[in-house]
């Protein structure tokens, strides 16, 4: 049970948007860096390009001169995307061993990493713009220079 007591929204009524909200930041396409707000595990129901299967939500964080981006990525988890999963968790610092990564999911929230992010067209309304993840970049270490904090 939690320490505050909740209170259910009316259809009809206004809202705030309060700590944590903000507003929509379009980035320019570039390479960023990110930290992962969080994960979750969900179950993907299948469509005209995949099958019914497991699926990971990933809300990335992104800290810009343009404000905060928050996109919440998915990774669906079949034979043909193992390619991009591999790339994530190389991406995040977990190590490649014979050409292959384990999903080392407890090492998720909190991860960073880079991406390189692209503006999408909504499939409902082209119009509309949205950040989205192309590619996600190889881990580098931090490199410490002596004599330098």
């Amino acid at each position: 049970m939690a320490d505050y007591e909740a209170k259910e929204l009316g259809w009809d009524d206004v809202v705030e948007k309060g700590e944590g909200g903000g507003d929509f930041v379009l980035l320019p396409p570039g390479d960023y860096d990110f930290t992962v707000e969080s994960f979750e595990r969900a179950r993907h129901p299948g469509g005209d390009r995949s099958p019914e299967c497991n699926k990971a939500m990933l809300k990335l964080r992104f800290e810009t001169p343009e404000g905060t981006a928050l996109i919440t990525e998915s990774l669906l988890l079949y034979d043909k995307m193992q390619w991009k999963i591999a790339q994530f968790f190389l991406c995040i610092g977990e190590k490649e061993v014979d050409g292959k990564v384990r999903m080392n999911w407890p090492a998720v929230p909190g991860a960073k990493g880079k991406a390189t992010i692209e503006v999408t067209p909504g499939r409902d309304d082209p119009s509309k713009k949205f950040n989205h993840v192309k590619r996600y970049l190889p881990y580098e270490p931090k490199k410490f220079k002596a004599g330098t904090f």
